[in-house]
């Protein structure tokens, strides 16, 4: 709002108010006594400026967006440790922990016989992603074999600014009252773990809902965060409402193409940027897309650095949009890129 008002034009006009009689040159008095007042104006317009953009939530930065959040009643999600399955050869006793890796694991409960279910102590997604032969940390008397064989509940990063402003803006522009639309929206984004919702009411007639979500990574969601998200709703739903909550409908969509480079250009480098972007774009159209648009993705593709030009452009191996029904969320799968000749 005030990036036009400098040292300069601040200079200028408090010059401009001293007669032309008086010399006012660089150098002179008058100058040098107002140059420093400019400098120290100009500095007071860009904390104004800044003090401004936090009063809003959508330009706030994260500390004081959170602050905004606070006044509704809406925290950041913090990190979250994942929950896997742990196979052994015999029975253990819960507490004991394990490693695989670099990260540790605490058996928290019998599933069934020699199987449990392990807490990484590491929060974040890190830990979803190995699953294998793990090592016990203290000797366990017969123990000979104790593998994670399947992630039960994701772990998630804390929210991100981004995420928190749109789950902000979203309750504060569509208030949720009565067992709305909006309430059921606002029930399930409040679980942590759930990156999108999407709500069908009167889905099986009067009386229902359906409620379908994507993890934080607006994949396919894990039946314990299924569950999760139906106990909490179930919680806070009206009485007599029938609700129904599953998970989204994971499409892959690959890519192929030629592509024209710049000289020193390495073309791995370039399918990488554009996997993230294509990532990217898909993540952040979950629900909201009702086709992955070919134009869109040739758009990427000449937007990653030293890309120069590119040739049949494909999308599943046809050269058209993909479409999405409406429960269905596209993930990206395979991207080839050849240099064109």
């Amino acid at each position: 709002m005030y990036e036009n008002i400098t040292y300069e034009v601040i200079l200028n006009r408090m010059l401009d108010r001293v007669p032309d009689y008086i010399d006012k040159r660089e150098g002179s008095v008058i100058y040098d006594a107002m140059a420093p007042a400019a400098v120290e104006m100009q500095n007071m317009y860009i904390e104004l400026d800044w003090a401004l953009k936090q009063v809003f939530a959508g330009t706030a930065d994260r500390d004081n967006l959170i602050r905004r959040c606070a006044e509704w009643g809406i925290i950041p999600y913090p990190a979250t440790r994942a929950v896997l399955k742990g196979e052994f050869n015999i029975d253990i006793e819960l507490g004991k922990r394990f490693s695989l890796g670099t990260l540790n694991y605490t058996a928290t409960e019998k599933i069934s016989d020699r199987t449990y279910r392990l807490e990484c102590e590491t929060p974040g997604a890190i830990g979803n992603r190995f699953l294998g032969i793990m090592i016990p940390i203290d000797y366990i008397p017969d123990l000979t074999h104790a593998e994670l064989t399947e992630v039960l509940l994701e772990g998630n990063e804390e929210e991100t600014t981004e995420a928190l402003r749109e789950r902000f803006l979203f309750k504060v522009q569509k208030p949720s009252t009565s067992g709305n639309v909006y309430d059921y929206y606002n029930w399930t984004m409040e679980c942590p773990g759930v990156g999108a919702a999407k709500i069908y009411p009167l889905a099986q007639g009067p009386g229902t809902v359906k409620v379908v979500i994507t993890d934080a990574d607006r994949s396919a969601a894990g039946t314990e965060l299924v569950e999760q998200v139906k106990g909490h709703i179930e919680e806070k739903r009206p009485i007599g409402a029938d609700v129904t909550v599953v998970s989204a409908v994971e499409k892959g969509v690959s890519v192929t193409a030629k592509v024209r480079l710049q000289n020193g250009v390495n073309l791995g480098t370039v399918q990488e940027l554009f996997l993230r972007d294509f990532t990217d774009y898909l993540q952040s159209g979950a629900f909201d897309i009702a086709y992955v648009s070919l134009a869109r993705t040739g758009n990427l593709l000449l937007g990653v650095t030293g890309v120069e030009d590119f040739t049949e452009l494909k999308l599943n191996g046809q050269i058209r949009n993909i479409e999405l029904d409406e429960k269905e969320i596209a993930v990206a799968g395979t991207v080839i890129l050849e240099v064109m000749q």
